[in-house]
């Protein structure tokens, strides 16, 4: 975790939602993801992320600046088995979540919370490659 001030640049008006979310980068790639594509804009930010051995072809992360907080909506992309799928992107599973400032970066742009912030990752990974499964 000690590179993510590097890669979040200049802590300034937008400092915390860069800190937050490359810290959120480097844990879906902690847990074995690798990112094959990172955008980290001004206001929003776009990453997608492939593992070999996952029921999953690939997760997207699409997180918003809202204010005081970042909204995170992962999106676990399974293989397309049917037609359905081809026409209704029913392949896709969505997990929305919302990330306070205040919860996890502190005003001198260091992580809070990491341990629950490892935990929400974990669990919304696992319920993403558990829904394509079925």
């Amino acid at each position: 975790m000690s590179d993510i001030k590097e890669k979040a640049g200049n802590p300034g008006a937008t400092g915390k939602d860069k800190f937050l979310i490359v810290s959120i980068h480097q844990m879906v790639e902690e847990s074995g993801w690798k990112g094959i594509e990172t955008n980290f804009g001004v206001e929003s930010h776009h990453m997608i992320y492939v593992k070999r051995d996952s029921p999953l072809d690939k997760i997207e992360v699409k997180a918003h600046v809202m204010g005081n907080h970042l909204d995170v909506t992962f999106l676990g992309v399974a293989p397309k088995k049917g037609l359905l799928d081809k026409v209704f992107d029913f392949n896709i599973q969505e997990v929305p979540k919302t990330f306070e400032f205040a919860k996890y970066v502190t005003d001198d742009i260091n992580i809070l919370n990491e341990q629950r912030l490892r935990n929400t990752i974990a669990v919304v990974i696992k319920e993403l490659e558990e829904s394509a499964k079925k």
